[in-house]
């Protein structure tokens, strides 16, 4: 079988070729990388976090998997709920249900050759004899060495002499090797019964995380249809809510309703932003939405509203912080007509910045995502899923090519599929879709509120000075993250197989014969 994959990080190219190189499937090759990634980018993916994914098999038929936690029963949140006030970014009462891991089971129960041991042991190697620092999870540790290092767990893994470790340096992480070598030799599921989830349940109650023995008893991997959209002539495949991938299909709708013939940069940039608005309005878990957005795409709605705010002026723009927002996505192709997008995240840099110490998972911080204002969709209620930022994608051609896409970025995900979407449709190479400069609006994360238009270097002088037109100012992007980090994989209607892994990243591109 040939493969092509994507990933962020070179590691995780090397857990996979290990795992296809022993008779492993696209789906094994793609979990061990992921399982990698865990180990090998901690800064943006962990064991304690969640995931979600597209997997398309052979028939052509395609499975969304959405292993997103819900909030924990241990009676945090009425009191939050009293307060009035917005969730906090960070701490315990951020965490939710970490989903990540048995996202991976209903992965591989798509389409595994291989014993689970195999296809997790190049993390667990990773993890107990250490790999180097990459350049991306050094500067996170430096950067945010103020907030992180307060959590005795991350001092501990992370700064063991006094110091966040330089790029190049070996970082070792035994309890996280030991965990994952549990799971290899009891399942998957172990982490949500049985010793090892006991060990976990009693670990979040010291680090006063309100998430109890029976909620992680009670996680299950929801699996459903994706939901599916047409841009000229193209498929677009993704997950329903809680992701927020019908915006995505909202936003080419709306291109394709456009009467304009050439693409409109700032007409794009105000449809971003009336997507991050329907998005902060409605998104939920999809048993609270008020509107059924599974079976409605906005495109006139969004093209409406986004050329009424074209015509408005300028408002006054909230500024913040550069974002943060932290998820890895991978992508895969097989040539029998398998494709993976995957995509699992902390969503902050770090999450919570909570390690626990006796699995060493670093804990997410999705439930930060939740509002406390009574009525909204997204309220914040004990069992109940947040609304989600993680969104797979799935593009099926006229022609029977199939491409996988993912990306980071947060609330920004929508926004930089649909610039990857319009770049492959006009024919660039899958490198060439997601190294070239684009521009996103708003914020990744939480933490950043802003009202701009995030333009890269190297942007088109045109481009630029169209977008000049919208409602929001423009500014030059400041870091390589602010953007997010792409990867597509594409089996052509020829057979040949093509991947692009973002420049932006520290990651690459794998083909085996």
């Amino acid at each position: 079988m040939r493969v092509a994959l994507a990933t962020p990080h070179t590691a995780a190219l090397d857990a996979a070729e290990t795992v296809v190189r022993q008779g492993g499937t696209v789906v094994d090759a793609a979990v061990a990388a992921a399982a990698s990634l865990t180990v090998v980018s901690p800064h943006l993916c962990s064991v304690g976090g969640d995931l979600f994914a597209l997997i398309r098999t052979p028939d052509g038929a395609t499975t969304c998997l959405n292993a997103s936690g819900a909030y924990g029963s241990a009676g945090t949140a009425q009191r939050l709920l009293s307060t009035g006030g917005q969730m906090p970014l960070y701490g315990p009462e951020a965490v939710t249900v970490p989903g990540t891991v048995s996202g991976w089971g209903a992965v591989l129960n798509v389409g595994s050759a291989l014993p689970l041991a195999d296809v997790l042991a190049p993390a667990i190697k990773q993890a107990a004899a250490g790999v180097p620092l990459s350049p991306g999870l050094a500067t996170s540790l430096r950067v945010g060495a103020d907030r992180l290092f307060v959590d005795p767990g991350m001092r501990a893994v992370f700064a063991p002499g006094g110091r966040p470790p330089e790029a190049g340096e070996l970082l070792r992480q035994p309890a996280l090797a030991a965990t994952l070598q549990e799971l290899a030799t009891d399942g998957l599921r172990s982490l949500y019964d049985g010793p090892l989830a006991s060990r976990l349940a009693q670990g979040f109650e010291r680090l006063e995380v309100p998430v109890t023995a029976a909620d992680l008893a009670a996680h299950r991997v929801y699996v459903c249809e994706p939901l599916v959209g047409e841009h000229r002539g193209a498929r677009v495949l993704t997950a329903p809510p809680n992701s927020q991938g019908y915006l995505l299909l909202g936003i080419l709708a709306a291109l394709d309703l456009r009467d304009e013939a050439d693409p409109d940069p700032a007409l794009l940039a105000e449809l971003f932003a009336a997507a991050d608005a329907v998005r902060d309005l409605e998104l939920a878990d999809p048993t609270t939405m008020a509107v059924d957005r599974q079976a409605l795409v906005p495109g006139q709605e969004l093209l409406d509203v986004a050329r009424a705010r074209l015509a408005s002026g300028r408002p006054q723009p909230r500024s913040g912080p550069e974002p943060d927002g932290d998820t890895v996505a991978l992508t895969a192709v097989a040539d029998d007509g398998t494709a993976v997008s995957l995509i699992q995240s902390s969503f902050h840099g770090f999450g919570s910045g909570l390690l626990e110490p006796g699995t060493g998972m670093t804990l997410h911080n999705r439930g930060c995502f939740f509002s406390l204002v009574p009525g909204h969709p997204n309220v914040l209620a004990p069992g109940k899923r947040p609304a989600h930022t993680l969104m797979p994608v799935l593009v099926e051609r006229p022609d029977g090519s199939i491409a996988a896409h993912g990306t980071m970025g947060g609330r920004q995900q929508p926004q930089i599929h649909a610039h990857l979407v319009q770049r492959m449709m006009e024919g660039a190479t899958p490198q060439q879709a997601v190294a070239a400069p684009r521009f996103v609006v708003g914020a990744q994360d939480s933490a950043s509120v802003t009202d701009r238009v995030l333009a890269e270097p190297g942007l088109d002088p045109r481009v630029l000075e169209q977008l000049g037109r919208c409602s929001l100012p423009v500014h030059a992007s400041g870091g390589k993250n602010n953007v997010g980090h792409a990867m597509i994989s594409r089996l052509g209607a020829d057979g040949s197989l093509a991947a692009g892994a973002d420049p932006r990243s520290d990651g690459g591109v794998l083909f085996t014969d």
